[in-house]
C-alpha cells in the first residue's frame, strides 16, 4: 500500500470517502508538498494553478470560514483582556473552565466558536472535519453541560475520521457515567469523557436505553455496523480453506487494506482467531437492537436516510422528540458519517426495507 497512515498510525481512513491528504484541485491526486489555503486553512493545493481552478467552488465557504475565524479571534481577545468583575473572574479560560456558559460574558465567544465549527463543516475535507472536532471537544471541556448541543455531532465526526474507537468511548461515557442521575455537571472535578479503549464488542447492556440524544444513538448504530462489516469481511477472507491457518501478520495486512474502522488494530485477540461466527451474530444482534431503538425514538429517521436528496438542504428548526423536524437536525449531524462509508449505509437501508 502506497498511502501514508493516518496521524494515529492507521490506514482505515483511506477506506472512507472523506477527502484526505491530497490536492483539492480538479481530479488531482497529488499528496506531496501541498500548500494550505491561507484564508480558510481547511483545504490544500499542489500549487497556484489548481487553487485558482478550484476557487469558484471554494470561494463562498472559504470566505465564511475566514470571517468566522476573524470573529472568533476578536471575541477571544476581548475575553482574555477583560478584567475580572462580579460577572466573571479574570482569565476565564482557567478560572471558569468547566462551567463556562454559566457566565454571560463568555457566550459571544462560545457562539463565535460554534459558528466556526458550522462553517468548517461546509467543507468536506479531513482537515476541516478534524479541526471541527478539536473545537468541539475543547468547547465541551470548557462547558461540559453543553448548552449548545455540541455533543450531538461529535461521534459522527469521529466516525468520519475513521476514529471509531474514540466514537464508542464518547458514546459509552454519555450512556453510563453521563447518564447517572447524581452526576454533577457543574462540578469541574467530576470525571468527564474519561473512558478510553472500551470494548466495542461488548453487549450493550443499558447503554442504548440510557441515551436520549438521537444523533448519538444513530452513531452507536454506525459504530456497531462498521465493526460488523469488518468482522464479516475478515471471516469471509480467512474461512477459505487455503487461508485458515494464515498468520496474524497476514491478517493484519488484510485489515490495513480493507477495514473501515480502527478497532481491530488494537484487538489482536480478535484478528488472530480462526472462527468469528459468534462475533458476527453478536454484533448483528447489537446493531439491530440499536437500529430498533432509533426507530422507536423517531420513525422518520431511517426513511430520511433512504432519501437523502430530500433532507440534505433541510434547515433545522424547533422540534419535539420524535417529530420530522427533529430529523432535520439529526440528519445534518449524522448523514456524512453514513455517506462516506457506503457499505454501512447500504446495510442499514436494507434493514429498513426488510
Amino acid at each position: 500500500m502506497d498511502l501514508p497512515p493516518a496521524p494515529n498510525g492507521l490506514y482505515n481512513r483511506w477506506n472512507l470517502a472523506l477527502h484526505w491528504g491530497n490536492c483539492s484541485g480538479p481530479n488531482c491526486h497529488v499528496r506531496n508538498n501541498l500548500l494550505k489555503c491561507g484564508a480558510c486553512r481547511a483545504v490544500y493545493y499542489c500549487g497556484g494553478a489548481h487553487q485558482r481552478a478550484h476557487r469558484p467552488q471554494h470561494k463562498s465557504s472559504c470566505n465564511l470560514i475566514k470571517n468566522a475565524r476573524a470573529q472568533l479571534a476578536q471575541e477571544e481577545a476581548a475575553l482574555r483582556a477583560r478584567p475580572g468583575d462580579m460577572f466573571l473572574e479574570a482569565n476565564p479560560f482557567e478560572t471558569a473552565r468547566g462551567s463556562f456558559w454559566r457566565f454571560t460574558p463568555t457566550r459571544p465567544y462560545m457562539q463565535a466558536r460554534f459558528d466556526l465549527i458550522s462553517t468548517l463543516l461546509n467543507i468536506k475535507t479531513g482537515a476541516a472535519v478534524e479541526e471541527a472536532l478539536e473545537h468541539s471537544l475543547d468547547m465541551l471541556q470548557l462547558n461540559p453541560g453543553d448548552n449548545q448541543g455540541i455533543r450531538s455531532h461529535v461521534p459522527a465526526l469521529y466516525l468520519r475520521l475513521g476514529r471509531d474507537q474514540e466514537a464508542y468511548d464518547f458514546i459509552k461515557w454519555y450512556g453510563t457515567i453521563g447518564a447517572q442521575s447524581g452526576y454533577e455537571w457543574g462540578n469541574p472535578e467530576s470525571p468527564f469523557l474519561n473512558l478510553h479503549d472500551e470494548d466495542v464488542f461488548e453487549p450493550l447492556g443499558g447503554i442504548a436505553k440510557a441515551l436520549f440524544d438521537l444523533s448519538i444513538i444513530v452513531s452507536l448504530v454506525n459504530v456497531k455496523v462498521r465493526l460488523l462489516l469488518d468482522i464479516r469481511g475478515l471471516e469471509k477472507e480467512f474461512n477459505k480453506p487455503a487461508k485458515r491457518n494464515t498468520s496474524y501478520e497476514k491478517k493484519m495486512e488484510w485489515v490495513r487494506e480493507n477495514a473501515t474502522c480502527d478497532v481491530l488494530y488494537k484487538r489482536r485477540d480478535i484478528v488472530e482467531r480462526t472462527e468469528w461466527t459468534d462475533l458476527v451474530a453478536a454484533l448483528e444482534s447489537q446493531a439491530k437492537e440499536v437500529f430498533d431503538r432509533v426507530e422507536g425514538r423517531n420513525k422518520h429517521y431511517w426513511p430520511a436516510l433512504r432519501s437523502p436528496e430530500l433532507h440534505a438542504a433541510a434547515i433545522p428548526t424547533a422540534y419535539s422528540p420524535g417529530s420530522p423536524e427533529e430529523v432535520k437536525l439529526v440528519f445534518r449531524n449524522t448523514w456524512y458519517s453514513w455517506a462516506e462509508c457506503p457499505p454501512a449505509h447500504e446495510l442499514v437501508k436494507s434493514w429498513h426495507a426488510a
